[in-house]
């Protein structure tokens, strides 16, 4: 089953190609695809959790439309996309109490502990975007994002990020920050290629393999 196209069949169409507008431009770890990754693991995890599903895809679908405003002043993300989601799903006639919930779960979507998830859509939405962060889609995107900011893919300098800095700094964590047991078994196996991968990228660099 493909979860997002799934999820998306659930939502107003003219409301995804907004929000897909809103995705122009984006770095090839932040852009589209990334969200089509998220709402469909957010449809896979929500389905055996028992999450509310209509504030879950919604909520999922809008997370990151603030990441090119956020380029352009520096607010959160976060912040833009939950102002961003009211102004839409107003227009679509949702009911304030669903609108709040949909953005809180944006809201909660980051590592931020001033704001973490509570309720069990905000809880899913955030281990459907962390899950997007490891494996081998993760490796991918750790080494795209990388050359965008146009750092090095491997470096003796210290004080230089480099994709293997994330995974040891971030990467490696994730997998016991999430929140769900669904997530919580999809990062398994996750987190056991993404360790073999930077394990031989050590010893190939290092000129061992």
């Amino acid at each position: 089953m493909d979860y997002a196209v799934e999820a998306l069949s659930h939502l107003p169409a003219h409301l995804v190609q907004t929000a897909k507008n809103l995705f122009d431009g984006q770095d090839p770890a932040h852009d589209w695809e990334h969200n089509l990754r998220v709402i469909g693991m957010c449809e896979r995890i929500g389905r055996v959790e028992g999450a509310q599903m209509t504030v879950l895809r919604l909520a999922a679908l809008l997370h990151d439309i603030g990441r090119a405003e956020e380029r352009r002043t520096g607010e959160c993300h976060a912040e833009i996309s939950a102002r961003h989601a009211q102004e839409l799903l107003q227009r679509e006639g949702l009911e304030s109490g669903q609108i709040e919930q949909i953005q809180a779960a944006i809201l909660a979507h980051r590592f931020r502990k001033e704001r973490p998830p509570v309720t069990l859509e905000e809880k899913i939405l955030f281990d459907a975007d962390k899950l997007d962060s490891i494996g081998a889609i993760g490796v991918a995107r750790a080494f795209a994002y990388s050359g965008v900011l146009g750092q090095p893919i491997d470096t003796k300098d210290p004080g230089q990020h480099t994709p293997q800095k994330e995974f040891e700094w971030k990467l490696s964590r994730i997998k016991d920050k999430l929140y769900t047991s669904t997530a919580r078994q999809i990062a398994e196996e996750r987190h056991r290629f993404m360790t073999q991968f930077f394990e031989q990228w050590e010893e190939e660099v290092r000129g061992i393999r």
